[in-house]
């Protein structure tokens, strides 16, 4: 029954892995663009994070009510809503002319957007056995990851046209990717197979934490806050230390997307399959945590690529081996489980950016030694849940 699900869901799966690779492409061509895009606003360090903690934060109050309500309409719609809210939101960005523009795009994007990877892991867990679950969970984030190779390479030299520019190239992306969803996507979940009796609330993020899997949702809050204060501060602490411009850290960035693919389009699949998803994750917080240290002994760009390497190694194995344990795991559904791992997650985006930017208006160094007291944190948390639960984590893996 296991295989029939792998081989009905095979091909449709294909057209989500390029929703994802184009929702990558789309989200990833801001990154290099947005601190000096905020900056010309009059945007501080910390404002600057604040427009990343605000995006966060709705996603944080959006992320469970969407997975939840797609258990109850279907994966297809609320894909759909999400693609479309982030090209709306994302024009409106690139069209602003004053910080408050920037904020308000900002909130209303994070409440639409965050309805996209949640549904995309959910549909994937509709179409695929526990077996190969991880491997293709894997491979939605590698799509992410393809999409982010092209992503800051393209923001970056579009940038040169003007930093407003890279902002309106990805909303209309994302319009082209809601057309392509619409016409090539069928729904992953039958009627038949809907919820009637889960309430659309943020009541999953409470379950979470009373659940079996609370330790597995807090390595996700915590990882998150870790990955994100990078994210938030990478741009402005390069411009500080090196002088770097943003098509200098754009190929940053591609080079965190291509170890991405690698790592888990090619090699995700293969380690859980050896060691299991907790040890696969334990082996990522390691790196992350070690390239915080490394960014604060970085002297030239190649340095900063080579340990944006490291970085993006280490979260390419947190996140799909995370949300493959808890896929397996959970006793909810597979849209409220993943949504309720998006929440945790959007909820350390919101602790992140901010903090990271504030600690940077400090001292140029705070915001990373910052990062790597929180994966430290998440990496004992892991290694407390794999300990606890050691007998069944090796019976899976």
């Amino acid at each position: 029954m296991n295989q029939e699900k792998d081989s009905a869901g095979g091909q449709v799966n294909i057209m989500i892995f390029v929703a994802m690779l184009l929702n990558g492409i789309g989200f990833s061509i801001i990154m290099p663009v947005l601190p000096y895009y905020a900056e010309s606003f009059g945007a501080s360090a910390f404002q600057v994070g604040m427009l990343m903690t605000v995006y966060a934060l709705c996603q944080f109050i959006f992320a469970p009510i969407w997975g939840v309500y797609s258990d109850k309409v279907g994966r297809k719609p609320v894909l759909l809503f999400g693609l479309l809210g982030f090209a709306l939101t994302f024009i409106w960005f690139g069209l602003a002319t004053d910080l408050w523009m920037l904020f308000g795009a900002r909130i209303l994007g994070g409440a639409f957007s965050c309805a996209t990877m949640p549904v995309a892991m959910a549909y994937v867990g509709d179409t695929t056995s526990p077996e190969k679950r991880g491997a293709s969970m894997g491979m939605v984030g590698a799509s992410m990851g393809v999409g982010m190779i092209f992503g800051p390479a393209i923001g970056g030299f579009l940038s040169q046209i003007s930093l407003a520019f890279p902002f309106l190239a990805s909303g209309a992306l994302a319009f082209l990717n809601a057309i392509g969803v619409f016409f090539f996507v069928d729904e992953s979940l039958p009627p038949e197979k809907r919820s009637t009796s889960v309430e659309v609330s943020r009541a999953p993020m409470l379950d979470g934490l009373r659940s079996t899997l609370a330790l597995l949702f807090v390595v996700t809050f915590l990882a998150s806050i870790a990955e994100s204060t990078n994210h938030g501060i990478f741009a402005l602490f390069v411009e500080a230390k090196l002088g770097l411009k943003a098509w200098q850290i754009g190929w940053a960035f591609t080079t965190a997307g291509i170890v991405s693919v690698v790592v888990q389009g090619f090699l995700l699949g293969r380690i859980i399959k050896r060691i299991g998803e907790e040890r696969t994750a334990l082996i990522g917080i390691f790196l992350a945590g070690l390239s915080f240290l490394l960014f604060l002994q970085v002297a030239n760009l190649n340095q900063a690529v080579i340990v944006m390497a490291v970085f993006a190694g280490g979260v390419g194995l947190i996140r799909p081996s995370v949300s493959s344990a808890i896929s397996k795991k959970t006793s909810l559904q597979q849209g409220t489980a993943m949504g309720t791992m998006q929440g945790f997650d959007s909820l350390g985006r919101v602790v992140g950016p901010a903090t990271g930017g504030f600690l940077l208006d400090q001292q140029l160094n705070l915001g990373y030694l910052f990062a790597f007291t929180v994966s430290a944190l998440g990496f004992l948390t892991m290694l407390t849940y794999y300990l606890k639960h050691r007998g069944s984590a090796e019976q899976t893996g």
